[in-house]
């Protein structure tokens, strides 16, 4: 794969060319990556149904953004903080608040990953927790580093075809085994079959969970890029949808898988060990095998959308933040800022705890506010960037307020963070740029980055929403 990374747009946004099966393939497949997989199997395992969550959010939110975002395509964005930018003017402030929480939030869902496959690396082979972190963390980066998104979104197709494959077969066999869904709700506590789980869990809990996961993919820098990578725009919108759809489907599987470990073994001392203990202690060998690697390939998907979006967006944002220009080499700068990348997040994991808990407290910090600044910039032509600075300042001070009393602050921070950009927008100045105008100077400023040659009218292709 490598040896088609020819020029800066084949390796940071794969050419613009992707079709319609690889788009669905890869976002199915970075949408089931370690929280789902282990995180969500983990509450499944404790709550019932309640595991279903994490994937109905993620899907609900896919599908979304497929919805109400794809036109974007047409733009020739690279990365999300452009598209943000041209909400607002391409006001400094608001770009560059964006792009640092955008590339943090990148490295944190790194370090989900990698924790989520240490996981498995330690039920396989027993080694020290801290050196499983370490071989994990190291694997995945030799496999996203080389060839850029390009090369990883073909992997993602192929991972994502085993990792259905696995748990087909895991289903099949827990089903058989245990008597059915009717044979899953006599071995279960009777709360884990209410709907969603909400009787075990709580509905707050609930809420809080699937709007998280909700208002992630709409502020995702990976979603974004592989909807700007796609050959057209049509593409982009289907992918995404149909991809939603399937995770949403899916969510079934992961809810039988925690319930059934859950049947076999109520006293597990750690919930994120269920699906790992499942397949090491009661699966058959052949079958334990083949789990596992569907279970690898869902978690590399994930961490290779990921890496792919922080390698884009260093390249173009963070290293001209910090030295006034692009590049000369972007190719070659997206690969170290990656290996720099995986080395911060291998070492966040040494000390992360909860997956689920992790999740429930850094999304609200890093990309809840983003969420709103993002719907309203394209629902609500009154926004100002004054009010969308508001929103970005105003919900992560609330979710630290709020995490003083609940680890679940998603809510009210999403609704203060609103309110102020509503306020504030109402009070100030309405835009005096376009869209498309801001969306044509981006494109100038992306062609040295690109490899396009200057004389290129690509800014032409450019039409209002």
């Amino acid at each position: 794969m490598m040896a088609r990374v020819r020029k800066p747009a084949d390796y940071l946004v794969a050419g613009r060319g992707l079709p319609f099966w690889v788009l669905t393939g890869t976002i199915v497949g970075t949408c089931i990556g370690t929280g789902v997989i282990i995180g969500a199997t983990g509450l499944a395992y404790k709550h019932g149904w309640a595991g279903c969550g994490w994937p109905i959010g993620l899907g609900l939110g896919t599908l979304i953004t497929g919805l109400l975002f794809a036109e974007m395509r047409r733009y020739k964005f690279m990365t999300l903080s452009e598209e943000v930018a041209c909400y607002y003017e391409g006001n400094r402030l608001v770009t560059e608040f964006s792009n640092i929480t955008i590339f943090f939030s990148q490295l944190c869902w790194l370090t989900v990953q990698i924790k989520g496959g240490a996981a498995v690396v330690g039920v396989v082979t027993r080694l020290d927790p801290n050196l499983c972190i370490v071989i994990a963390g190291a694997a995945k980066a030799a496999i996203s580093i080389p060839g850029g998104l390009k090369a990883v979104v073909y992997t993602d197709v192929l991972q994502t075809i085993i990792l259905f494959f696995g748990f087909s077969l895991l289903i099949h066999s827990a089903l058989q085994e245990s008597g059915g869904l009717a044979g899953l709700r006599q071995a279960s506590p009777r709360d884990y079959f209410s709907f969603l789980g909400v009787k075990s869990t709580g509905v707050w809990y609930m809420l809080n969970l699937i709007l998280v996961l909700v208002l992630n993919p709409i502020a995702d820098p990976g979603r974004r890029l592989t909807m700007y990578s796609a050959r057209t725009e049509t593409g982009a919108k289907w992918s995404m949808v149909v991809s939603g759809l399937v995770v949403i489907v899916f969510s079934v599987a992961i809810g039988i898988t925690g319930m059934y470990t859950f049947h076999l073994n109520p006293n597990l001392g750690d919930r994120e060990q269920a699906l790992p203990w499942l397949v090491m202690h009661q699966l058959p060998p052949w079958l334990a095998t083949f789990v596992v690697v569907a279970i690898v390939s869902g978690m590399s998907s994930a961490a290779n959308g990921n890496a792919a979006a922080a390698g884009t967006f260093f390249v173009r944002h963070i290293y001209p933040l910090f030295t006034g220009g692009y590049p000369k080499r972007p190719v070659v700068t997206a690969r170290w800022a990656l290996l720099v990348a995986f080395f911060f997040s291998t070492t966040l994991a040494l000390y992360m705890g909860n997956i689920v808990d992790f999740v429930q407290k850094f999304l609200p910090l890093t990309m809840t506010g983003l969420s709103v600044v993002i719907l309203l910039g394209r629902l609500w032509c009154r926004a100002t960037w004054q009010g969308a600075m508001a929103a970005l300042i105003i919900t992560p001070l609330v979710s630290l307020v709020v995490m003083k009393f609940t680890d679940r602050p998603v809510l009210p921070a999403s609704l203060a963070g609103a309110i102020a950009q509503v306020i504030v927008s109402l009070v100030t100045a309405p835009k005096q740029r376009s869209f498309a105008e801001v969306a044509e100077a981006m494109t100038r400023q992306r062609q040295s980055i690109e490899g396009v040659p200057s004389t290129e009218l690509v800014a032409a292709e450019v039409t209002r929403l």
